[in-house]
């Protein structure tokens, strides 16, 4: 299937991405909508993926956490979708966005199921696992090669 992936760079994009954050984290995870949802996402930079149909597919944001690290968070894939490279091409969109703000590292809070899909993109695991939002999650990190 084709996609496109871009910067979220209107009202509309951010609002399809909500919802198809809503559909993976609220229905399918049972994630608490107010946990879904914060502060950090009026000034992250969000990368939306559509389909040929303009249905959002998949999406992901970066929240800067100081001057030389951002946070990678609320990846989210349409369930139809996932294991066919969308992931991978959020990812490597805001990798190239972190990259270009000057940015030398990126964490992330993976999931556990998420961890090797992480992994295998150059992500190492620090720590103990920890619960997010009632999920178990592990801290993995990436520093940016300039």
């Amino acid at each position: 299937m084709a996609f496109t992936v871009r910067f979220a760079s209107s009202t509309e994009d951010r609002d399809a991405a909500f919802a198809l954050r809503r559909e993976v984290f609220e229905v399918e995870q049972n994630v608490p909508r107010p946990l879904d949802r914060d502060a950090f996402d009026f000034n992250a930079d969000h990368v939306v993926a559509f389909d040929e149909s303009g249905a959002c597919v998949g999406t992901g944001r970066a929240v800067r956490v100081d001057t030389r690290t951002c946070q990678i968070g609320r990846m989210a894939v349409s369930r139809t979708l996932r294991k066919s490279g969308v992931g991978a091409a959020i990812l490597e969109s805001l990798e190239r966005m972190a990259a270009l703000r000057g940015l030398r590292e990126i964490t992330v809070h993976s999931q556990l199921p998420a961890e090797s899909f992480y992994r295998n993109r150059g992500y190492v695991t620090e720590g103990a696992q920890f619960l997010e939002e009632g999920v178990p999650h592990v801290l993995m990190r990436k520093m940016l090669v300039r």
